[in-house]
């Protein structure tokens, strides 16, 4: 990678532009889930077959980066990120299709689109967030994920708040962030990098990261990615069709695990050189579980439960950025889009696969004890990275002929 002829003020506006071209396109894809009760009582299609839509939405835009973070990997300049966001921002069509016989299917294809834009922004975004050096890494990665996590989760207040007061088809003015955010990221100049095994070398030393087997971190993000889908796609119809909240209260409480997440994700990331990364993300998994727990426990009961939700995401939700930028370094023959690509499309790709198989199930258990398997996932991701924690300590007691040292992970 070629180092970046900005300077470290230039650099933080150029972030700035970049995450909120990520936060707005990301709003387009939280949309949905919030009212998927509305969507259904208009168009009289199922809460399975909507939910199939949703995660279609989600399916797209993380399969579609696996080539997208291969092909474009020597682009320098940002038009198509720019291009993505004006593209995502055709998930505003999803809720306001007529009703009809076909109005899934053309709800699918629509989100086939909007999808296909979301996709052009992250690998590209991130590979973006890459080249401004004169930021910390673990920093400037969490900086780029918490906005999308926080427009993600910021749509769904936004959906739900204007659904319950001006109805559905009031969404479609949202479109309208699109092009805003398309024309400060072009204007921002920044350029995206083209990676180098020196620089790659340089910022492992200086940064402290570690460098862990690409595939077994590529799972222990789709774990948590799972995590949040099930979350973010079940949680605010669970809270509004069997607990009985309001619409735009079950919208604000998740829009909580995002911001919670974002400061949690920041806190962190500034954290994570100096305590180590696989560390922070094992406390995280620990952590996550047992507060997952409780919350869902006592949701039924009080809406000061959302505190809590907010608790928890400070917690939990740096686990995902702490994967990607784990990913830059990782130990892998694959190039850096496409590492990005996998570790964040190809994840999330999975995740939406798990919600088209709870989708039906849901029909026939109801959403609350799918939720569940969010403590679960945890737990399992907290193993998997134990297991890299003592990976990586036999590899430095063998590089070094020395029995297992208790360094930094």
């Amino acid at each position: 990678m070629t180092p970046s002829p900005f300077s470290a003020e230039r650099q933080w506006r150029q972030l700035l532009a970049l995450t909120f071209a990520h936060a707005v396109t990301d709003t387009y894809v939280g949309l949905i889930a919030p009212v998927l009760v509305p969507m259904r009582d208009r168009t009289g299609a199922t809460l399975g077959l909507l939910i199939f839509v949703a995660s279609m939405l989600g399916f797209s835009s993380n399969v579609f980066q696996l080539p997208i973070g291969h092909m474009r990997a020597r682009w320098t300049h940002p038009v198509p990120i720019c291009f993505g966001v004006l593209l995502a921002g055709a998930a505003v069509l999803i809720p306001c299709m007529p009703a009809g016989p076909h109005c899934v299917a053309w709800m699918s294809l629509v989100a086939l689109a909007a999808g296909f834009g979301v996709a052009i922004v992250h690998p590209e975004g991130l590979r973006a967030v890459h080249g401004l050096d004169k930021i910390p890494s673990s920093l400037s990665t969490a900086v780029f994920m918490v906005a999308g996590f926080l427009g993600f989760a910021g749509g769904a207040l936004i959906s739900s708040t204007l659904t319950e007061h001006f109805g559905l088809l009031s969404l479609g003015w949202l479109y309208g962030a699109a092009p805003v955010a398309a024309a400060l990221l072009f204007a921002s100049g920044i350029r995206l990098p083209v990676e180098t095994a020196q620089a790659k070398s340089a910022l492992e030393h200086t940064q402290n990261i570690p460098s862990i087997p690409f595939w077994p971190l590529f799972v222990m993000a789709a774990l948590l990615a799972t995590c949040s889908q099930i979350q973010a796609t079940l949680l605010p119809t669970y809270l509004h069709k069997e607990v009985g909240y309001s619409l735009s209260f079950s919208g604000f409480s998740f829009t909580l695990f995002g911001l919670g997440g974002m400061v949690g994700a920041i806190t962190w990331g500034a954290l994570a050189p100096r305590i180590g990364h696989l560390r922070v993300l094992l406390c995280s998994a620990l952590f996550g579980a047992p507060l997952t727990v409780v919350y869902l426990l006592l949701a039924p009961h009080t809406r000061l439960a959302a505190a809590l939700l907010a608790f928890t995401a400070f917690i939990v939700y740096t686990g995902f950025p702490l994967c990607i930028t784990l990913a830059r370094y990782a130990d892998s023959p694959l190039r850096f889009g496409q590492r990005m690509g996998l570790i964040s499309g190809g994840s999330w790709g999975l995740a939406a696969v798990v919600l088209w198989i709870l989708g039906p199930v849901s029909e026939h258990t109801g959403m609350g004890p799918l939720l569940h398997l969010i403590w679960i996932g945890y737990l399992v991701a907290a193993a998997l990275t134990v297991w890299l924690i003592r990976q990586q300590a036999r590899a430095r007691g063998l590089a070094s002929g020395l029995p297992e040292p208790a360094g930094r992970a």
